[in-house]
């Protein structure tokens, strides 16, 4: 049986093939559709299921005719990486929309869209030369969200993505606002008191003073079009069924769609990405062994640091190999402390005033409401964080010592500081080098080359000055072949050389960047 018989036989027996239309043009372009979604589908079963792209994941758009030929848009990604982030794993649709399961799946469909559009116009296509990536990434959440609502809330629903960017960039009376909406069919909750007049999702400033009302056990109810009042999740609601999900404001300007604890979408000051730990356990860990050896309990400090994230106004809990000294040092107007363990709670009180809370390498407190000091230094720091984040850089700065901060910023962001660059192997470092040398002799083939130096480059940090020198006398060699070989049409000769950067080594690079060769 040929593909197109396959493919025939799909649209013959596909669920929505008996939809008709009174208006004949409707109903053929409909069909038509249908039967276009189906070669579609077919394409990319046959990409998936090719063993030599088995490390990928196809995707195939609708088709559009170009000269004889109907060309179908395809992208791919590496399938380790789109299986990590978070998704659904329930599609809904009808025969008018279908449910994307996750903001990565809504920005392909939004790609594969701009694809063909640009297949469709006269011109050589160039439109998505000129896609804007945030424009795409913002049309894509947006239906993302919309469609959730379709689907899971009210078909009515309004636009509550366009809602919750205004309400979390509405303080509250002059204060960064919290609160957690919970969006779901009427089985899914349980109201505890009803509004008499809903609010609609539109009235930002009604609906602000709203979420103030809630906490983590108590919810604004919407269906997406309107808020009906406070609830909760009702008890045994089982997270197969997606059919319930939570809008929460986590900062000024920053809010996530969530399901069953697991975040799907982080949206901040309007820009939607794929949600990661805010604080990667693995990272942390790195950081804290690298910084303090056996002396220090990971899993005490983790747990600290991972209950100073969830500080809503923010806060800094500093990690000091010497910080009974320290905490002389900073009082006043910091607060020092007998040394003892905190709890969840305590640490919830302790950081909910100014200043930071200092600690040693074994999770003892030393000290509350430590205000940082040092000096501001040219370069370092960033403009566009606040406060705390740019503090914390002079005091490391200026205290230096093994000393490691947790910075939660009030706009939700955390940040480790100092950020240590990852650690690797030398040999990785040194095979990647070799492999430039080898390209770099002639005749060579300048697109293997220069891939392999990109790669080289992200390695820049990790090479020793001897390093440096043999990669940039790799560039050198490739460059005198350019010229060498090269073959004048216009009988001017010569080639003009392009600059390039020479790899410098960096004063910052130790022992304490690099992995044992033996480990795993």
């Amino acid at each position: 049986m040929t593909q197109l018989t396959k493919v025939t036989r799909i649209a013959i027996y596909h669920e929505n093939r008996n939809i008709l239309s009174t208006d004949a043009g409707s109903h053929d372009r409909y069909h038509a559709g249908l039967l276009d979604e189906c070669r579609a589908a077919a394409v990319a079963r046959a990409l998936n299921s090719d063993a030599a792209h088995d490390f990928r994941r196809w995707f195939v758009g609708y088709s559009e005719r170009v000269g004889r030929y109907r060309v179908y848009p395809v992208i791919g990604v590496i399938g380790s990486r789109w299986d990590a982030l978070p998704t659904l794993s329930l599609r809904e649709y009808d025969h008018r929309i279908k449910m994307y399961l996750s903001l990565q799946e809504a920005v392909i469909h939004e790609l594969l869209q701009s694809a063909s559009f640009a297949l469709s116009i006269s011109e050589q296509p160039q439109g998505l030369l000129r896609n804007d990536r945030t424009e795409v990434v913002r049309r894509a959440s947006g239906e993302f969200v919309r469609q959730l609502v379709y689907f899971k809330g009210a078909y009515w629903g309004g636009d509550p993505y366009s809602a919750m960017n205004l309400v979390a960039a509405q303080p509250y009376e002059g204060r960064t606002g919290v609160g957690t909406m919970l969006v779901g069919a009427e089985s899914d909750y349980l109201l505890k008191l009803k509004f008499e007049s809903p609010i609609r999702l539109s009235e930002t400033r009604a609906l602000r003073k709203a979420l103030e009302m809630t906490d983590p056990d108590l919810q604004l109810i919407t269906n997406g079009h309107v808020a009906l009042g406070l609830g909760t999740l009702v008890d045994g609601y089982a997270a197969e069924r997606e059919s319930a999900f939570l809008l929460r404001v986590i900062g000024r300007g920053s809010w996530e769609l969530e399901h069953a604890g697991v975040a799907l979408l982080v949206v901040t000051d309007g820009h939607a990405s794929v949600p990661r730990e805010r604080l990667a356990r693995d990272a942390f860990e790195d950081a804290v062994e690298r910084l303090f050896g056996d002396e220090a309990d990971v899993g005490l400090l983790w747990d600290l640091a991972l209950t100073a994230s969830n500080q809503a106004h923010g806060t800094m809990l500093v990690v000091h190999a010497d910080a009974p000294a320290e905490a002389i040092r900073l009082s006043p107007p910091a607060m020092q402390a007998v040394p003892d363990l905190l709890t969840k709670s305590t640490l919830l009180a302790v950081s909910a005033i100014d200043g930071a809370i200092i600690v040693d390498p074994s999770g003892l407190c030393h000290a509350i409401g430590a205000i940082l000091d040092g000096r501001a230094v040219p370069g370092l720091g960033d403009a566009s964080r606040g406060a705390r984040f740019n503090s914390a850089h002079r005091y490391l700065e200026e205290a230096g010592g093994r000393c490691l901060i947790i910075v939660v910023s009030e706009d939700g962001m955390l940040n480790l500081i100092p950020a240590l660059p990852r650690r690797l192997k030398r040999s990785l470092v040194e095979s990647v080098l070799l492999e430039v040398e080898s390209l770099s002799r002639a005749p060579v083939d300048f697109e293997a080359f220069h891939k392999r130096e990109d790669h080289l480059r992200s390695l820049a940090f990790y090479l020793t000055p001897g390093q440096c020198l043999r990669a940039n006398d790799s560039r050198e060699r490739v460059e005198q072949f350019r010229e060498e070989s090269f073959v004048s049409h216009d009988g001017l000769g010569g080639i003009t050389r392009v600059g390039y950067s020479q790899f410098k080594p960096d004063s910052r690079l130790n022992e304490t960047f690099f992995l044992p060769e033996d480990k795993v």
